[in-house]
């Protein structure tokens, strides 16, 4: 188990301008569209940051579209802030974990601002 705040978890937006797609870091949970954190499995691997992807997770209920990039999963940020945020089932997809398909491929979930 590991604080999101250990894997620089930041709130991010969405934004799409000139056919580029960007993400806007923002301050609030209620700002934001989506969440980004080091992945917990390679952070432990590469003992900190050095080397480490990011995960991006992106929240259907806060208007992403299922064709916004990385997909498919798509969750709900239940919480006030990264110190308390859980991501939850954001119908239809029905899913609480979070599953990197390639690369370092973790499987893990969002729980009560940790990642597990």
């Amino acid at each position: 188990m590991t604080k999101l705040t250990d894997l620089d978890a930041k709130f991010i937006r969405y934004e799409r301008r000139d056919g580029h797609q960007y993400f806007v870091f923002v301050k609030t949970i209620e700002e934001a569209q989506g969440v980004e954190f080091l992945c917990p499995k390679c952070f432990a691997i590469n003992g900190g940051a050095v080397g480490t992807h990011a995960v991006i997770c992106w929240s259907r209920s806060r208007g992403i579209a299922d064709d916004v990039d990385p997909g498919p999963g798509r969750w709900k940020l239940d919480g006030t802030s990264l110190d308390d945020l859980t991501l939850n089932a954001d119908p239809p997809s029905g899913a609480r974990s979070v599953q990197l398909n390639g690369g370092c491929a973790w499987h893990g979930f969002v729980i009560n601002g940790d990642a597990v």
